[in-house]
């Protein structure tokens, strides 16, 4: 069987490239992962016949066509691509599409209204500055592939999303629109040359017949560029029409559509005037804006390209190193990693040991040494030794997968700034649509020979355009920025709430600490028994103070119970023990004993229902950056509270009381929560923490923030996690976040500017319709520009 072509579609398979599998016993050839992986699936499928009984080459899947839409969604049902793509939690499932023919915030609203709408659909979120959207839903009541016919239905088209396979789609979409821009070019300066010849006729004299030769010349011209250039107008017009919802392409072409039109019968009929060159030049100028600003708009969108599934890994397989796909991955294979290699899964070090530059995903630049049984996380940097890592997490189960996802959720909620903004774009097309019907109307009493041309400029030079983008692309860059700091947002109100906020609370253990205890002392004569005892009760914690137990000696707990804020409780060898602060322990402990606690430190107390067997004091490190971060927030003004379990005594070790506004300790999370419930004054408040006992006050808060070494729970409730661990970042984002809000302001400010100075100059005739489409450009292209000057 011949190598040179792929044997599911037949393209020529390029040089140095061996992409094989088995099928009908024989050794065959791909020209890429996506053809095996189709071939695969249907060999899985039992439909292994269907290559013996064909007729044809089947189509390859990056070949651009309604039908690969189709074939996309039903290759998830291979369980081995699902993971991939889809993350699974409990009862609903979550995927990141691509959504093709979207133009503006209105085709975003119908998509997510249409869609959201379905029966076990639970949201659907789009972000339109990336044009990728966040779908949640039920697979037992609504197939993914329905969903896809959905969207068809009224003219768009999902394509599940990763980040390299988006990458592709991307350099595609250009090279089409660097097609079409570039015929519009050509057309353009072909009729300008024969309009310039025209004008110049019509005041020097020139005969009938060359006239009619430039006249036809025109017409030669600028058919190409209506019929191919101006198509993607056309068609998004129609589908406006279907669907009954209107964006801003729909009087964009139908100003095309009648200039075109009214010129070509005056051409055929040989009676008026031709306007070709003002047809060529305003689609020449929308597509170039539109180009200009999705280009910037990708330009300022940092996306993680670390994730190229068509590249190969390393793979140890019976002690033998060998080349292997990375989408072929599967959990428990052994893989080696070299230096300058990124991790292409979450896993753990089986042998060696490195360090690792986790700044793709924390911010922080400083490498982090790791050896034997220490996490690596995908997408993050082995930096100087080789190591072999078990696989652990693939797909869309990998910590990066799940904040990217993360991110992608907080990018397409929309803040009410931008609903409002989606809104009023709306319903200006519609008044666009009225309005240049009544300039029409007016002007034929006035001047009829330029009521046809005045309607054309106002449907161009009103498109709101810059009102759409206003919003979202500032919110993108923002957020994207945010990310390079360390703090993944993952809903959508934060920046505007970071915005508006005038209060911080913080707890204290594991955020404005280290949360890395020492043990200062230990009231029992065998320390080693003692520190056995706690590390197997706090054995199942991530709480920081778990940490400072390394047990020498193994020993199994049962019926562990953690109280947040409080402690735990467990058995070990049948006697019931607890270990925790003294509130937790003083009223069941049935003793006399002395449960006096140390001053300037944290004291623990492990006990028996009966007595206590050790007074434990350890001693907290109070972060670098803490009290500098502090103090500039209170001068720009910010209330800063501090919000902790810890004992007064214990807190004051660390942190002096007059470094804030309000100094609570002992506080429970009921505490916590209350607290900032009744504190009225402070509605804007943002709530910093990491353990279990934050989660109330972190689901309470205005805005929350998880630390990066928190619990999944309080994760789960958080707003945002700053895996920096540097609470310096969060006055970082809220500076950032004051600017995004300034410049979605002055975005807003110039479209609404733009719309209210050009309307008018249009109805009175001043502007005629190429230069309304250059403004438009201008308009788009100069929101855009303005947005990114947050990514510097």
């Amino acid at each position: 069987m011949s190598t040179t072509t792929c044997f599911h579609c037949g393209d020529l398979i390029p040089k140095n490239l061996s992409i094989t599998s088995i099928i009908d016993n024989n050794d065959v050839h791909f020209c890429c992962y996506g053809c095996q992986a189709i071939a695969d699936f249907i060999r899985g499928e039992d439909l292994a016949h269907y290559y013996q009984r064909r007729t044809n080459n089947a189509s390859n899947p990056n070949n651009k066509n309604i039908e690969d839409y189709k074939h996309a969604f039903a290759l998830l049902k291979n369980e081995d691509v699902y993971p991939l793509y889809v993350h699974v939690d409990d009862k609903t499932h979550h995927i990141q599409v691509c959504v093709d023919g979207m133009t503006c915030s209105a085709c975003a609203w119908l998509i997510e209204k249409h869609i959201s709408d379905l029966d076990g659909v639970e949201s659907m979120h789009i972000n339109l500055s990336s044009s990728i959207a966040t779908l949640i839903w039920q697979p037992s009541k609504i197939d993914l592939v329905d969903i896809n016919t959905e969207a068809n239905k009224i003219g768009y088209y999902f394509k599940p999303y990763r980040s390299n396979t988006e990458d592709t789609n991307r350099v595609e979409r250009r090279k089409s629109s660097i097609i079409k821009l570039g015929i519009a070019g050509v057309g353009m300066m072909q009729v300008m040359m024969s309009a310039i010849a025209l004008y110049a006729g019509e005041i020097q004299g020139m005969e009938d017949s060359f006239k009619n030769l430039l006249r036809w010349s025109s017409f030669f011209f600028s058919t190409p560029v209506v019929l191919f250039s101006a198509l993607p107008f056309f068609r998004a017009a129609i589908r406006d029409i279907k669907t009954r919802h209107f964006t801003m392409d729909l009087p964009v072409s139908i100003g095309i559509g009648l200039a075109y039109i009214s010129s070509v019968y005056a051409l055929f009929t040989n009676g008026g005037q031709v306007y070709f060159d003002s047809v060529t030049m305003f689609t020449f100028f929308l597509l170039l804006g539109r180009f200009l600003e999705e280009s910037a708009r990708h330009k300022a969108q940092k996306n993680n390209k670390n994730t190229d599934e068509l590249s190969s890994v390393t793979l140890i397989k019976n002690g033998e190193a060998l080349l292997y796909p990375k989408s072929k991955l599967a959990l428990g294979d052994i893989i080696q990693i070299s230096p300058g290699e990124n991790f292409p899964t979450d896993g753990i070090i089986t042998q060696g040991n490195s360090n690792i530059d986790e700044s793709s995903l924390t911010g922080e630049y400083l490498p982090v040494a790791k050896t034997i049984g220490n996490q690596v996380i995908a997408s993050t940097t082995n930096v100087d030794q080789t190591i072999q890592v078990k696989v652990t997490a693939i797909g869309t189960q990998t910590r990066a997968a799940a904040i990217e996802r993360l991110t992608q959720r907080a990018l397409s909620e929309k803040p009410k700034i931008a609903i409002i903004a989606d809104t009023i774009a709306h319903y200006f097309v519609i008044c666009v649509l009225v309005v240049s019907a009544l300039s029409y109307g007016v002007w034929y009493f006035i001047d009829q020979a330029q009521a046809y041309w005045i309607m054309v400029s106002v449907l161009v030079v009103t498109c709101p355009c810059a009102l759409s983008l206003a919003t979202p692309v500032a919110l993108t860059t923002a957020t994207n920025r945010l990310k390079e700091y360390g703090l993944v947002i993952t809903r959508g109100h934060v920046i505007e709430s970071l915005a508006n906020c005038n209060h911080i609370a913080f707890d204290k253990t594991g955020t404005l600490t280290y949360g890395k205890f020492d043990i200062l002392s230990l009231s029992h004569p065998n320390n080693g028994d003692i520190i056995n005892l706690c590390a197997a009760l706090e054995e199942n914690s991530i709480h920081p103070i778990a940490k400072a137990f390394i047990a020498t000696k193994h020993l199994k707990a049962s019926d562990i119970v953690n109280y947040a804020g409080l402690g735990v409780e467990g058995k070990i060898n049948n006697t019931l023990y607890r270990l925790g602060n003294r509130n937790f322990v003083k009223n069941w402990c049935q003793c006399e004993n002395d449960f006096s606690i140390e001053e300037n430190a944290l004291t623990l107390f492990l006990t028996t229902k009966e007595n206590i067997i050790s007074r434990i004091t350890l001693q907290d490190r109070l972060r670098s950056e803490t009290n500098s971060t502090i103090q500039a927030m209170r001068t720009k003004g910010y209330t800063v509270s501090l919000l902790t379990g810890d004992t007064k005594s214990s807190s004051i070790s660390v942190l002096a009381e007059s470094n804030f506004d309000h100094f609570l300790t002992d506080q429970t999370p009921e505490d916590k929560w209350h607290w900032l419930s009744n504190k009225t004054d402070l509605e804007h408040t943002i709530m910093v923490g990491d353990g279990l006992n934050d989660v109330p006050s972190l689901a309470g808060a205005s805005i929350s923030i998880a630390m990066g070494q928190s619990s999944d729970l309080a994760k789960t409730h958080a707003d945002a996690l700053l895996l920096s661990n540097d609470i310096a970042t969060i006055y970082q984002a809220i500076k950032l976040a004051k600017k995004c809000k300034k410049i979605i302001k002055q975005n807003l400010f110039w479209a609404a500017t733009y719309n209210g100075t050009m309307l008018p100059a249009a109805l009175l005739g001043y502007i005629p319709p190429w230069s309304a489409a250059l403004g438009m450009a201008a308009s788009s292209l100069l929101v855009v520009l303005n947005a990114t000057r947050l990514s510097k």
